[in-house]
C-alpha cells in the first residue's frame, strides 16, 4: 500500500477510536450524577436483620424463596412513615424455580423493588402469609434501610 493511503487509513481508524470514545463517556455521564453507577441494592433471606444504606432515587431489590400454590404469599406491610421514605415498584416477580418436567406445586423466588424516595431511616417489613386468615403471619422478614 502506498504511503499515502496508508495515512489515509490510519487517521480514518483514529478518528473511530476517538468518536467511540466520546460517545462511551457520554454514556456513562447520562443520568443523575449523584447516583450515576449506584445499581439496585441486592437483599436476600441471609440479610434478615441488617441494615443498608441507599441513596435517594436507588433501588432495592428483595428476593425471598416461597410457595403461592399453598396459599402463602409474601406481601409488603410498611407503616407509613415507612412507606413515606420507600416505595414499592410495581407488583413483586414470581419466578418458580427450574425442574425437571412440569411439576405443580413447585416452590420458587418472590423478588420485590423498592425505591428510596426520601432520606431518612426506614423498617422494610414483608410477610409471608395468606390474605384470607386472621392469623400471625407464618414468616415476618425485616431490613432497616438508611436513606441519605
Amino acid at each position: 500500500m502506498k504511503k499515502r493511503g496508508w495515512y489515509s487509513v490510519s487517521i480514518g481508524m483514529v478518528v473511530v477510536v476517538a468518536i467511540t470514545a466520546l460517545v462511551a463517556l457520554s454514556a456513562v455521564g447520562c443520568g443523575d450524577p449523584a447516583n450515576a453507577g449506584a445499581g439496585p441494592i441486592k437483599i436476600g433471606e441471609a440479610d434478615q436483620g441488617k441494615t443498608f444504606t441507599a441513596k435517594v432515587g436507588q433501588t432495592i431489590e428483595i428476593a425471598l424463596v416461597g410457595n403461592p400454590t399453598t396459599g402463602y404469599s409474601w406481601t409488603a406491610a410498611l407503616e407509613a412513615k415507612d412507606a413515606a421514605l420507600l416505595e414499592q415498584v410495581g407488583e413483586p416477580a414470581y419466578v418458580q424455580d427450574p425442574a425437571e418436567g412440569e411439576i405443580v406445586g413447585a416452590g420458587g423466588t418472590y423478588t420485590f423493588t423498592f425505591q428510596a424516595v426520601a432520606e431518612g431511616e426506614a423498617t422494610l417489613t414483608l410477610v409471608y402469609a395468606r390474605a384470607w386468615e386472621s392469623v400471625a403471619p407464618l414468616h415476618t422478614y425485616q431490613v432497616t434501610v438508611v436513606i441519605e
